[in-house]
């Protein structure tokens, strides 16, 4: 046709109108605003390929794909009105979505260090945050980096920016934890901070914060 895609883009769409369901960012969820930021703020990651497409990404053990279709149903499709795209690699399930809005929506809410990774400083941007955002991002970091069981509640992070997002949030919540530094001796390796909920905490905890992602 002798026309530069993106002109031929430009009559189609005018022509036949919209062919894909547009994101729309439901924005007045607090908490599951809250609970999608603490995901992709321990399992997320954003990618800009080389034509300039903006990729969001949450990657899972593929042993938790029945809390990711519960994932997708309950939280992501009604927050951008859309399903991600899923696929498996090796033993990881991961889900994506390609939308430069859903990226700088991310940033409106965390920021980290551009020249490392992103798990190693990522932490909330500082500003005031309603209890229903503060519960969904505590589900939302222990559905990511946490462990639940009927015994233990816990939190791992080598983001101390991070760690004090969840520890300050859990005291405003008025449940009661205490935070353990493991030193690592390897030199390739970071420092990680534990969070653990007291014990007789487990029930206020459950009761508030409502986790999804529920382990034997």
């Amino acid at each position: 046709m002798l026309l530069s895609k993106s002109t031929i883009y430009y009559y189609f769409r005018r022509i036949k109108g919209r062919t894909i369901n547009p994101i729309i960012i439901y924005t007045k969820n607090e908490a599951l605003i809250g609970e999608f930021i603490g995901l992709f703020a321990g399992d997320g990651y954003t990618y800009k390929s080389s034509n300039y497409d903006h990729r969001v990404y949450l990657c899972f053990n593929i042993a938790d794909k029945a809390y990711v279709n519960k994932l997708i149903l309950n939280v992501l499709e009604k927050l951008f009105n859309k399903k991600p795209m899923i696929f498996i690699q090796e033993n990881r399930l991961n889900i994506c979505y390609d939308s430069k809005p859903i990226t700088e929506f991310i940033g409106q809410y965390l920021t980290w260090n551009k020249n490392f990774r992103k798990v190693y400083s990522v932490k909330l941007i500082e500003r005031a945050y309603s209890n229903k955002f503060m519960i969904g991002f505590i589900r939302g970091c222990l559905d990511s980096d946490g462990y639940f069981t009927k015994k233990k509640i816990s939190f791992a992070t080598v983001s101390p920016g991070l760690k004090d997002n969840i520890v300050k949030f859990l005291k405003c919540l008025r449940i009661s934890h205490s935070v353990n530094l493991y030193k690592e001796k390897r030199t390739n390796r970071k420092s990680i901070y534990h969070i653990y909920i007291y014990k007789p905490f487990h029930s206020k905890f459950i009761k508030i914060i409502k986790p999804r992602n529920i382990k034997d």
